[in-house]
């Protein structure tokens, strides 16, 4: 598939835009091949652009005491987006780094206004995309905060199982709150488990 119908595709799964709409964002869309590794953002720096990922994994991170603790990894269909929309743009927190050979989407400030001109009605839209968005991390976060790390483990492992077989072991347990030795032990026990109910 092209990649300007693989982003055709993601587009139309929000089901908020008319053929129409979606002809003129696939069109004006820049899309940018990037390589495992690239940094797309760093600490400090003020962010000017936004995302949305075609093909492969970015994974946001920050260090605390000298130690990398990722904060999120976005995938296919996931758009991410590091400036303010008040214009003002503050340092980054975190990196931004491609965890597998990627490709994004690629905007910026100035193309949010050029296409909101063609298209009035996108304020609406992303004003309600981003309403979503909020709505489902204020969700997520709730789960995590409240459940125990084995909850933590068997809810991604339900929701992103993919993600095991794309980023190394110990970014998950990143990601998850959690020791690489404590990750391993609660897949070892849940596996254990399973064995032992089946034999």
């Amino acid at each position: 598939m092209e990649l300007k119908e693989k982003v055709r595709a993601i587009v139309s799964c929000a089901n908020i835009l008319n053929e129409k709409e979606i002809d003129l964002i696939v069109e004006k869309t820049i899309v940018k091949q990037f390589k495992k590794d690239e940094v797309l953002l760093r600490e400090g720096q003020i962010p000017s652009k936004c995302y949305m990922v075609v093909e492969g994994c970015v994974r946001e991170y920050l260090i605390k005491e000298g130690v990398e603790k990722s904060t999120a990894f976005f995938t296919e269909g996931d758009t991410f987006a590091p400036f303010a929309h008040d214009g003002k743009g503050s340092p980054s927190k975190h990196f931004w780094t491609c965890s597998e050979d990627c490709v994004l989407t690629v905007s910026n400030q100035a193309f949010e206004k050029e296409l909101r001109a063609a298209l009035p009605r996108l304020d609406a839209v992303f004003q309600q995309i981003a309403v979503e968005k909020l709505n489902k991390a204020k969700e997520e976060w709730s789960i995590f905060i409240s459940s125990s790390p084995e909850e933590r483990y068997l809810n991604l492992l339900e929701t992103r199982p993919t993600l095991f077989n794309r980023v190394p072991h110990h970014q998950v347990a990143s990601y998850l709150g959690m020791e690489p030795q404590s990750l391993s032990r609660i897949r070892k026990r849940i596996f254990d488990n399973y064995s032992n109910s089946h034999n």
